[in-house]
């Protein structure tokens, strides 16, 4: 039997708000995947470029060293980055 309160209108928003959840859960996946590229694709070097420095990098990761190790990280790059580093995909912060 049909339930009288549910209408074909509240049947379509419940599947687009399914439908949204869903990319939004695959999109977060595929930018985790991209925080995996190596240093060597991107052309990383512990040195800067042209006054060009990971610190200033919209996506460096300022961590504070550990144990007397470094620990910063780029949302893209995966590993420990110098903060005096320079890479391929370097932008600057707004």
């Amino acid at each position: 039997m049909r339930n009288p309160n549910i209408t074909r209108r509240a049947t379509l928003a419940l599947g687009a708000g399914a439908a949204a959840s869903a990319a939004t859960l695959l999109t977060a996946k595929n930018a985790k995947a991209e925080a995996d590229i190596s240093k060597a694709s991107v052309g990383y070097q512990d040195v800067p470029s042209n006054g060009k420095v990971c610190a200033q990098c919209v996506y460096f990761i300022f961590k504070p060293a550990q144990n007397s190790q470094p620990a910063s990280q780029c949302k893209l790059v995966a590993g420990t980055i110098n903060p005096a580093g320079w890479c391929e995909i370097w932008a600057p912060k707004a």
